[in-house]
């Protein structure tokens, strides 16, 4: 989903940050707070003094938050495709949300197994790996999907 549509499914309110940046930072509400009540998902961000950056970062934030937490069917393996290269992704890349929503939703309907969605992004199971442990949060939902398969946890 593009940004601007997220950003106009959720409320967003504004809040005092606390933190540095002096006097101009206590005066002002450049802290953000989004809340998608579909997913029942809040996500606040106060890094910056500009309102705006906050609310890109929180919009950044609530992608992954929904990566994360929200499982659908699985797409084709004909739609899919790597958004990285040469078997790495950064987390900065726009696409790297949705490459994980991807992975975590063939996996989620492989009860925990991890080859498939290796396969239909063309890479290797350990390069797959590989990419899931560079996340302790992404890590963390594999290993739960793989518990409630059946199947033991990744190793590196």
């Amino acid at each position: 989903m593009p940004l601007d549509e997220l950003l106009r499914a959720c409320k967003c309110t504004g809040y005092q940050g606390g933190g540095p940046g002096g006097q101009f930072r206590n005066k002002t509400n450049s802290g953000v707070n989004l809340r998608l009540d579909a997913y029942n998902l809040a996500i606040k961000s106060c890094e910056s003094r500009s309102a705006n950056e906050n609310k890109v970062h929180a919009l950044h934030r609530l992608r992954m938050a929904i990566a994360l937490n929200v499982r659908e069917a699985p797409k084709a393996a004909s739609l899919l495709k790597f958004p990285g290269s040469i078997g790495h992704i950064q987390h900065s890349n726009a696409l790297y949300p949705q490459f994980i929503a991807d992975v975590l939703d063939i996996v989620a309907s492989n009860k925990g197994d991890t080859k498939e969605a290796a396969r239909a992004f063309g890479l290797t199971p350990t390069g797959l790996t590989k990419i899931l442990h560079a996340d302790k949060a992404v890590l963390a939902k594999i290993q739960e999907l793989r518990v409630a398969g059946g199947k033991p946890s990744l190793k590196r």
